[in-house]
């Protein structure tokens, strides 16, 4: 089945995903680290007292989204789904008002758990699940709402922040979800697919079965598939966070950096359609080790990258970091329902989705730590370079050892 006939049939129901995704970019670092200098003047810290703060209600979410995240396998998808966006609306007007230490630590957390941890969460949830031949390609479809995100908000807030204020922006992002995001997405969502053994498009019998949450952690190869999973997202948090130090340091625009995440935006959506069709032809697990070519290239790039005008260079980096993180997103969502099924997604989901945010609560913290202590941000970037090749490597062995084990039991 190619792309449009998938779309004709599933328009509606992929759309959720999409707009699900597309909302989680409230609660993204993209997004709130637009705001950094903004709220380190306003509540006078430091960088790394900001960062701290930041990696707590990041590791909160992260702790709570373990248990919250199982409710989807347990409710209504319309209930789950109405549920995460009243969180998030209210996160966002939280951000709004806040006025001290105390609320903005609380809105931070709630931007990260019901944005980053839920919305992600509720989205390649149902959508790996109503899926199984396509499934690839249903995914690479919801991914598309990160990069609609990441090319729209950043240009929206600079201009918000620009002509209503920091707060005055979040109470419009609020109002936007309450009157138009939350009907939409609820509406979308009503055309979720019936379980069927025979419909190609739903869900396949077979497949509703799979390993528990417990049965997975006795999996040793799931751990290094984790790490290098979690790796791409966790370097790029920090790296995020501080690309205002990284445009302060070489005498860049911040507005360029903006203007940057559309083409970055652009790349994802193709990498990512491309990477659901050859999931779908040769499988996720074979996929993923190529995902690491254009970050490490990226790292390189950015390092050399002094010379080379600043649209050039910004453009570039931002074109080579889309490529990474739209291929990873589409491998990453369909690994786990093809590595342990689909009967338990939820609770496995919850889980990677708890590790994903505990790495990436890390990352603002120690790189604020970093840059205090006389880092650059090129250290940072060559950091995350050996880091990458790291987890890399360990995933080739796992993959060697894994299929050598395959070999013998076939042989036995």
């Amino acid at each position: 089945m190619t792309y449009s006939e998938f779309i004709k049939k599933n328009a509606r129901f992929t759309g959720f995903g999409i707009m699900a995704m597309a909302f989680s970019g409230f609660g993204q670092t993209y997004v709130i680290a637009l705001y950094n200098n903004e709220i380190l003047e306003s509540f006078d810290l430091s960088k790394s007292n900001l960062g701290l703060i930041y990696s707590i209600a990041t590791l909160a979410s992260g702790l709570l989204l373990m248990w919250s995240g199982l409710f989807i396998d347990r409710m209504r998808l319309s209930y789950f789904t109405s549920i995460t966006l009243f969180g998030l609306i209210t996160s966002c007007f939280l951000m709004a008002f806040a006025s001290n230490i105390v609320t903005l630590f609380l809105a931070l957390f709630m931007l990260r758990h019901f944005g980053q941890g839920l919305c992600t969460h509720t989205a390649g949830t149902a959508i790996a699940r109503a899926y199984n031949k396509n499934r690839g390609r249903a995914l690479a479809l919801a991914q598309t709402g990160l990069p609609l995100s990441e090319g729209l908000y950043p240009i929206i807030a600079v201009f918000l922040i620009l002509n209503l204020g920091w707060q005055q922006s979040w109470f419009a992002f609020g109002m936007f979800l309450l009157l138009i995001g939350w009907p939409l997405v609820l509406w979308l969502g009503r055309a979720q697919p019936v379980p069927s053994a025979s419909n190609e498009d739903g869900i396949d019998q077979e497949v509703e079965t799979g390993m528990s949450r417990m049965q997975v952690l006795k999996d040793w190869t799931f751990y290094p598939f984790t790490l290098f999973v979690l790796s791409s997202p966790l370097l790029l948090t920090g790296l995020y966070f501080q690309h205002t130090v990284m445009v302060a340091e070489r005498g860049w625009d911040i507005s360029t950096l903006a203007s940057a995440f559309m083409l970055y935006a652009v790349i994802k959506v193709f990498i990512s359609l491309f990477t659901g069709f050859m999931i779908d032809r040769f499988s996720a697990v074979t996929v993923l080790p190529f995902t690491a070519i254009p970050i490490i290239g990226a790292y390189i790039f950015l390092l050399n990258s002094h010379a080379l005008p600043e649209t050039l260079a910004l453009f570039c980096y931002m074109s080579l970091v889309g490529m990474n993180v739209g291929s990873t997103g589409t491998c990453g969502a369909s690994l786990w329902p093809e590595l342990y099924g689909t009967k338990f997604l939820g609770s496995i989901k919850s889980l990677t989705g708890a590790f994903f945010i505990f790495a990436t609560s890390l990352a603002p913290w120690v790189s604020g730590i970093l840059l205090d202590s006389g880092w650059t941000f090129d250290n940072l970037v060559g950091l995350s370079l050996a880091i990458t090749l790291f987890t890399l490597s360990l995933l080739l062995m796992t993959l060697i050892v894994k299929r050598g084990l395959g070999r013998r039991k076939e042989a036995i």
